[in-house]
């Protein structure tokens, strides 16, 4: 038994490690700063023909066990970035793990400031000269996607567009809201109806940490956001393997400040990012498809927000 659990600890670290094998392009970098005593490191990809003036920027948060280079290689966020004309940032969570107020992740159990660490990359970058601050985008998987939300929260003025995929609110993000004063920004939500590790209908998560539904998220966002009941209503049919796999899109527009609410529901789909590589793939994640790009989906909600 000692030795079968070594060595599923090392089959999820050989997973989970996969970014530290990667040969980074010309035009890519490594970086990083020392933050409250830690050094933070990220991976900044430019997209090819880049003429050097201020372009957009994605972040993109990875899941729990994660790194920014295993994100990369999951989403292929990178490859959108060349094809679209923008830059994207992957950050490195806190041994793989991100602080996003739930309380039980390595990040947040040594208290680590990630908010302030996302913050300073966005800062940086910016200072560098080559983003343009009014179009700084957030995105984030599973623990990303609660990251994603507590900075939509907290930091809520440093983003044009902000989108959880696998992630909604937590309670304990809802409990702490009322310290901040959040200003309106846009915000979807991504989810799998049949999500077993991140439950769409909200409860207990697989680490026993309580959250909202997908519904009552998006819920809370119109309502913040003084969004009006006005909702436009979309969907896309996909087969693949001679099953039907559908997502609706619900979108509220008529919001305080030009803002946007969207839920983005993925039917019968389980926690794995749609379209992905998986990295961890003997986790059940539920169903997986690869016939939908979540990637492009998230970058055309960004690019709707002009």
């Amino acid at each position: 038994m000692k030795e079968f659990k070594v060595g599923i600890f090392c089959l999820i670290t050989l997973f989970s490690c996969m970014g530290y094998f990667y040969k980074l392009k010309p035009n890519e970098k490594n970086d990083y700063f020392q933050l409250n005593g830690v050094k933070r490191t990220y991976t900044v990809h430019y997209p090819k023909n880049w003429n050097g003036l201020p372009i957009p920027m994605l972040v993109a948060l990875h899941g729990r066990f994660g790194t920014g280079v295993t994100m990369m290689k999951q989403t292929k966020l990178n490859e959108v970035a060349d094809l679209k004309g923008f830059i994207v940032v992957f950050p490195d969570g806190y041994k793989r793990s991100w602080a996003d107020g739930r309380g039980n992740s390595p990040a947040d159990e040594a208290s680590i400031n990630d908010v302030l660490f996302i913050e300073s990359i966005v800062k940086r970058m910016i200072a560098e000269g080559s983003v343009d601050e009014r179009y700084v985008y957030l995105v984030g998987h599973s623990n990303g996607g609660f990251m994603a939300q507590r900075l939509a929260i907290e930091k809520s003025e440093l983003w044009r567009g902000v989108m959880s995929v696998a992630a909604q609110i937590s309670v304990a993000l809802l409990k702490s809201k009322q310290k901040h004063n959040t200003v309106p920004v846009s915000v979807a939500i991504m989810a799998g109806t049949e999500d077993p590790l991140v439950p769409f209908n909200g409860g207990y998560v697989k680490d026993g940490k309580e959250i909202l539904s997908v519904t009552d998220s998006i819920f809370r966002w119109r309502e913040w956001n003084r969004c009006e009941d006005t909702v436009s209503k979309t969907t896309k049919d996909f087969v693949e393997d001679g099953n039907n796999i559908q997502i609706q899109f619900e979108r509220f527009s008529k919001c305080s400040n030009n803002k946007i609410v969207e839920l983005i529901q993925l039917n019968g789909l389980g926690h794995s990012w749609p379209g992905e590589t998986t990295m961890i793939p003997f986790i059940n994640q539920g169903k997986t498809t690869r016939v939908i790009d979540a990637s492009l989906l998230v970058w055309e909600f960004m690019d709707s927000l002009k």
